[in-house]
């Protein structure tokens, strides 16, 4: 009777272990935190993030060193070069 326990609670735990380790290879791959300068070449990923400048023009409006009036004529300027560069394309319609 014990041998039988024994195998049970072993194919038990067979079972629990597969379903872990399933659903964790399931997951999808968690991106760095931050780019290694040492392993970035050897991942073949950028040594450096590239520069978000709506990201930097809030870092700076935050600590201070930009005014909100300076913040919205910046932002207005990239907006207006991004309106440039990527038109918005509208379905013609009658009103158009």
């Amino acid at each position: 009777m014990a041998a039988v326990l024994l195998l049970f609670a072993v194919i038990l735990l067979m079972k629990v272990v597969g379903l872990i380790v399933l659903s964790l290879a399931d997951r999808p791959p968690t991106p760095l935190p931050y780019l290694d300068p040492c392993l970035a070449p050897l991942l073949d990923l950028p040594v450096a993030a590239p520069a978000d400048p709506e990201r930097a023009l809030l870092a700076d409006l935050r600590s201070g060193r930009i005014s909100r009036h300076d913040y919205r004529t910046a932002m207005a300027a990239l907006a207006a070069s991004e309106a440039r560069a990527h038109p918005l394309q509208t379905p013609a319609g009658p009103d158009s």
